[in-house]
């Protein structure tokens, strides 16, 4: 009997192919924190905490003493924010609460007799702008209609403390002598501008300014800015500009001058 001899017997040269890996189980819970210790017994010993010159944290405080002067802090400067914002709510109408218009050119206004009656700003005319001199005229940030157009009279919208100012340019008719100097009037010549309560004379004056003209005194222009500041007004009440020409010249618009009115609400 004969047997058949292999050759080359046992592996052959090859890549050996390995089962796939089996997939993972989930990772076990992590172990609980071995150790608690009451925040009482922690004690900071780093450099003292400040904001700017209070310390919050000083050296030697426990972490939950701390924590608590942290709490403290912050609530604190919390309750003062919105204490500033409550007050910035209550009084909104501040600052955003004002009127202005300017005559640019100017209007006519004649001379009147120079006369003890006619010297009072309580008797002078009335300044009236049209729609179209008003600058803005708005209460809390909104356009409002504070100023009526066809009387000159400006109403209070709030109570509160305002600035009134006014401001007059007014060039002479002639500039070939003495400019407002040319007066006829040899007393008396002047220009008054004031802020009074409305009618047919005001009662209340609440600011004015007085110009002198003098004959034979070289005089361009007539230059007068005032007003009050701070002034109580409550809600309703009403003012106007006026002005009163004792100068003995008929004055004319030119353009280039003004008389300006404003009211600001301060406080």
């Amino acid at each position: 009997m004969s047997l058949n001899k292999c050759k080359n017997c046992g592996c052959e040269d090859a890549l050996v192919t390995l089962p796939p890996c089996p997939t993972p189980g989930g990772c076990p819970d992590p172990a609980p924190c071995s150790e608690v210790f009451d925040a009482q017994c922690v004690v900071y010993t780093g450099n003292d905490i400040p904001c700017d010159e209070a310390v919050i944290i000083p050296n030697g405080t426990s972490i939950a003493d701390s924590l608590s002067n942290l709490s403290e802090y912050y609530c604190a400067q919390i309750h003062l924010v919105n204490g500033y914002i409550t007050q910035l709510q209550n009084n909104q109408g501040l600052f955003d609460t004002a009127f202005r218009a300017s005559l640019t050119p100017t209007i006519n206004v004649n001379t009147v007799a120079a006369s003890l009656a006619n010297s009072s700003i309580i008797n002078g005319v009335t300044i009236i702008m049209s729609a179209g001199n008003i600058q803005y005229q708005v209460t809390d940030g909104a356009v409002g209609t504070q100023y009526n157009t066809s009387t000159g009279v400006w109403t209070c919208p709030q109570t509160g403390k305002y600035d009134i100012n006014y401001n007059v340019y007014l060039t002479a008719p002639s500039q070939a002598a003495f400019g407002w100097g040319d007066t006829p009037t040899t007393t008396g010549a002047a220009y008054t501008i004031g802020v009074t309560s409305p009618g047919a004379t005001g009662t209340t004056v609440y600011c004015a300014d007085t110009y002198t003209v003098v004959k034979g005194v070289y005089a361009s222009r007539i230059y007068l800015t005032g007003g009050t500041q701070g002034i109580n007004i409550t809600a309703g009440t009403q003012l106007v500009l006026r002005h009163q020409n004792m100068t003995g010249i008929n004055y004319t618009g030119i353009s280039g001058d003004n008389i300006d009115f404003a009211i600001r609400r301060v406080g």
